[in-house]
């Protein structure tokens, strides 16, 4: 039996969760929405993690952010950088 979409998105999505989590960066996968919901230190704000149609990609930020999901580490690094710099901008006026 072929891995559905689905089932390939949450393997990713739960591939960059691992990625994360190793940069101290919490997340957690949602399967009911294919997402990955990456904490950002603002209570109640999260960073949506998504798999691109095409599933070449994933995509944060209303796709105005996205890296090849060939290259895991590299999407994990830079959306630690993004959610990190959320938490350094939390609370200033």
């Amino acid at each position: 039996m072929e891995p559905t979409n689905q089932s390939l998105e949450i393997e990713l999505l739960s591939e960059l969760r691992a990625a994360l989590a190793e940069r101290e960066v919490r997340s957690e996968v949602r399967e009911n929405v294919a997402g990955l919901a990456v904490f950002t230190g603002v209570p109640g704000v999260f960073v949506w993690i998504f798999v691109s149609f095409s599933m070449r990609y994933f995509s944060w930020n209303r796709a105005d952010f996205q890296h090849p999901v060939s290259d895991v580490r590299g999407a994990a690094q830079r959306i630690a950088d993004q959610v990190g710099a959320y938490a350094k901008d939390w609370g200033k006026p």
